[in-house]
């Protein structure tokens, strides 16, 4: 937690800060409902708490401002968490490669019949058309005689679906 070769009175100084002010981190973490079992968040909440230290340490605002920064990293973390999230396609959790129709059946035939029953014939054709034979957007337009934004609309619906299904199931 101390920073190797620093300044030791400076070091010493913050861990008393870091006694005094841990329990703000504690209560951003419990404000935003956040879900910390392996320490993520409280760790960011420490680099916010160091970070306004070092910058914000001798002025009477300190608490202020520490609060600020702690509660803006912390959101900025849930922000990233959750960009990540939603990058996350269904081919991320099929694979990369293709199948073909036939290894399509030998996989899980109960699992894509459920899939195609909860998808529209357009979201099914994408399914098909990018998870399962592995092709471009743009391919799949022009088979489908459409334009490749209708093709990203039906992944973005696809996505949506299988998220709700394959969470019910878990």
């Amino acid at each position: 937690m101390l920073q190797q070769g620093g300044n030791r009175e400076r070091d010493v100084e913050f861990e008393l800060v870091f006694m005094e002010y841990k329990k703000m981190i504690h209560h951003l973490i419990h404000k935003y409902n956040i879900q910390d079992p392996q320490g993520e968040f409280f760790q960011e909440g420490l680099i916010a708490l160091w970070n306004a230290y070092q910058r914000y340490g001798d002025r009477d605002s300190f608490g202020k401002m520490a609060y600020i920064t702690i509660r803006s990293r912390l959101i900025d973390l849930i922000r990233k968490k959750n960009r990540r999230a939603e990058k996350e396609t269904a081919t991320d959790l099929i694979s990369e490669s293709a199948y073909t129709d036939e290894s399509i059946n030998t996989f899980d035939p109960f699992f894509w019949e459920r899939i195609q029953n909860a998808l529209t014939d357009k979201q099914w054709i994408f399914v098909r058309r990018k998870i399962i034979e592995g092709r471009a957007y743009k391919d799949i337009a022009a088979l489908e005689n459409t334009t490749v934004d209708a093709v990203k609309g039906w992944g973005k619906e696809v996505k949506k679906k299988l998220k709700t299904l394959l969470e019910e199931e878990s």
